[in-house]
């Protein structure tokens, strides 16, 4: 009958802001359109400009002794800027061959100006005055502990040489060294620092170009992007730490550290035992996520006036070739660079082949 049991009840963990409005943002665009050469070459440039404020963020001053997180309001500004340039050429030869061309690059970068950042105890922490999407709270990565790192005692275990900054915890030859960034010769979470680019593309260009001859007809489009980073999600990274008893990827394996391949080894020692050390978010798992892609090609040939053609009744044949996401390079491995930055494991971009025939009677 005493026995205390929990009852339904509910409360308000949040205070509402009768006051959330729109974000404003303030906008400069400037731009130049061109042609010279009888139109064969033409140039277009666009540069803007602009500040957005009231960004609707959640603020991170809040004094402890409130109990409770403050409601989202409009405090948040970012600057961004940037600029596009695009330059084509259209030109013929002789009567037959037509032929073009056309670039263009672009970029674009913005800067947190206010987010009602708590300081940080060191600057590298600071999201504030970076660009928006970036990696925060990670660990800069040196290298892979090896075997000489360590010493052993007279049961055999291994200790840490005391010259080298040491970690919060326990590690072993194969795990991953980071970086300690404030001095203490400690590594622990005051070592965590802003790092790479975010998961959107600073720098984005294109190349489109084609022709035609007679009844022969060719295109082909690439597109590319840098300055852009992708973090392996943490599907990648569990396996090392033998969280969840997951497998690990093979082409993880085979680069991975052992006691045979110490030097050639890219990714840290497969872990028997749970421990997060290896999977912690660092610039060993953030990647260039840089790319360069054949995204389209086009091929065919139409024979038109064709005895043979007209005697079945035939105006005109055509015969086609078209391909999608054909070639990709990029430093980027094992996952495709366009994929969404949330989720990794997600289905990739396919390649497509298609052929076609066209008859026109």
């Amino acid at each position: 009958m005493n026995t205390p049991e929990n009852a339904p009840a509910f409360g308000i963990t949040k205070i509402g802001n009768p006051h959330v409005t729109w974000e404003t943002a303030d906008k400069q665009n400037y731009g130049i359109d061109v042609k010279f050469l009888d139109n064969r070459l033409s140039l277009n440039f666009d540069y803007f400009m602009e500040r957005r404020t009231g960004i609707l963020i959640t603020p991170e001053s809040t004094p402890a002794i409130i109990a409770t997180s403050l409601p989202n309001s409009n405090i948040g500004k970012v600057n961004n800027h940037g600029y596009e340039v695009a330059l084509g050429w259209n030109d013929a030869i002789g009567k037959d061959f037509n032929y073009y061309m056309n670039a263009n690059v672009s970029f674009a970068r913005n800067k947190i100006i206010y987010r009602d950042e708590v300081p940080k105890q060191f600057d590298y922490m600071n999201v504030t005055g970076g660009s928006t999407g970036r990696q925060t709270n990670v660990y800069k990565y040196i290298r892979l502990y090896q075997q000489d790192d360590f010493i052993k005692d007279a049961e055999g275990g291994l200790t840490l040489k005391p010259e080298l900054p040491q970690p919060y915890q326990k590690v072993y030859p194969g795990d991953a060294m980071y970086a300690d960034l404030n001095g203490d010769n400690i590594v622990d979470g005051k070592d965590r620092c802003v790092a790479g680019y975010a998961t959107r593309p600073e720098y984005t260009f294109g190349l489109n170009m084609g022709c035609n001859w007679k009844g022969f007809s060719f295109s082909m489009q690439w597109a590319g992007a840098t300055n852009v980073s992708r973090m392996y999600d943490i599907e990648y990274r569990i396996p090392f730490t033998n969280a969840g008893k997951r497998g690990l990827l093979t082409y993880f394996y085979n680069d991975c550290w052992t006691p045979e391949n110490q030097l050639g080894a890219v990714y840290p020692r497969p872990a028997e035992e749970s421990e997060s050390w290896n999977s912690e978010p660092s610039t060993l798992w953030l990647q260039d996520a840089s790319y360069l892609r054949l995204k389209s090609l086009n091929v065919g040939y139409t024979i038109s006036g064709n005895r043979l053609l007209k005697k079945v009744g035939v105006k005109s044949l055509g015969i086609t070739f078209s391909g999608y996401n054909l070639l990709t390079f990029s430093p980027l491995k094992y996952i495709d660079p366009e994929s969404n930055p949330d989720r990794l494991g997600d289905y990739p971009l396919i390649k497509l082949y298609s052929f076609g025939l066209n008859l026109n009677f």
